[in-house]
């Protein structure tokens, strides 16, 4: 996780992700229990480098995750081939083990647990 994002530290009690849709960038609002979920599946999971010349993997971004841990962190995230972009470094990781990250993204969007929500916070 280091590798990915320097200072972050998640104990920080007024930590928050938010999840905006793409292509429509609408907002998505998740309830504070899934956002923990969220913010704990990817403090665990597991991350390689994603060399995207040498890999036949197109990612097709369908979520923008900012993260606010002891700082902001911004990534496009495909989750069908499980790929996140981090901004800060310009590159793309492959996640290799979510640690069930994808799965409480998805499961909030399909069960409802979010709303659209207009642009802005």
């Amino acid at each position: 996780m280091k590798d990915l994002f320097w200072r972050v530290d998640f104990s920080d009690k007024d930590s928050y992700i938010t999840v905006e849709k793409i292509p429509s960038l609408a907002k998505v609002k998740i309830s504070e229990e899934t956002q923990k979920e969220l913010l704990k599946a990817f403090e665990n999971a597991k991350f390689k480098e994603l060399k995207m010349v040498d890999s036949n993997i197109n990612p097709d971004y369908n979520y923008i995750i900012k993260i606010f841990v002891s700082g902001y962190y911004g990534m496009f995230v495909d989750t069908s081939n499980k790929i996140i972009y981090v901004d800060d470094k310009e590159q793309n990781y492959l996640v290799v083990d979510d640690n069930g990250f994808f799965d409480i993204l998805e499961n909030a969007v399909k069960k409802k647990r979010v709303s659209l929500l207009p642009s802005g916070r």
